[in-house]
């Protein structure tokens, strides 16, 4: 029925609520690393591959191996401490569900690394519902340039125009928009201001049904 549009999802935040465990995570690496790593820079850089939040965190005269080996680093101790954790954030099922019914197309957009990227979906047994699952490695500009949400519609097969884009971050708006693409917030992460940019704001998915999908993509 509209196998012409697609539903592009971002994982932390809204799938699964992981802003925590990524703080903790992140802490625990730049102490080891005599870094600070306030809430405040957090809250900033969430959302951004974690290769540019660790430049950022460390500044430019680092050489680029050691940046990467650190945010790697952080991803590692981030996947021992959320694998017991994992579980959807309210309404998520039931809108993944209905979407299939209707025979949208679902992708991931995420900037996370393909490892947790799968932990999440294989723990929440979510993998076959999504055509395409575009993580970190697949995208060289990470959000808030559009070209994680770009690639996802391209593989899709679908005009990026005829996809939406459910975030929850500021960076991940900013990349919907810069798609040309609509876009639902969530406020897992973020308050109001940070979202205004959104075409709806919600608090869970458990707000957002298959009419809200259809008015945002002005499907006739």
């Amino acid at each position: 029925m509209f196998q012409e549009y697609g539903v592009i999802f971002d994982v932390d935040g809204v799938l699964v609520d992981t802003g925590p465990i990524h703080f903790k995570s992140w802490v625990k690496m730049a102490n080891e690393i005599r870094k600070k790593f306030t809430k405040k820079f957090f809250d900033l850089t969430f959302g951004q591959q974690s290769v540019s939040i660790t430049r950022k965190l460390v500044g430019s005269k680092v050489e680029q191996h050691f940046v990467e080996n650190w945010a790697s680093l952080k991803e590692q101790y981030y996947r021992e401490m959320v694998k017991d954790k994992l579980e959807p954030l309210p309404g998520v099922l039931n809108l993944i569900k209905d979407l299939k019914d209707k025979n949208f197309k679902l992708a991931i957009g995420s900037s996370g690394p393909p490892e947790n990227v799968e932990l999440v979906l294989t723990t929440l047994n979510l993998t076959q519902n999504f055509e395409v699952i575009i993580t970190a490695v697949e995208v060289e500009k990470g959000k808030p340039e559009p070209d994680v949400f770009l690639i996802a519609a391209h593989q899709l097969k679908l005009d990026p125009k005829n996809c939406i884009v459910i975030e929850d971050a500021p960076v991940g708006i900013e990349a919907a928009k810069r798609a040309d693409m609509p876009v639902i917030a969530l406020r897992t992460t973020h308050c109001n201001v940070d979202l205004l940019d959104a075409n709806l704001i919600v608090n869970d998915l458990r707000s957002v049904n298959i009419d809200d999908i259809i008015r945002l993509l002005n499907i006739n």
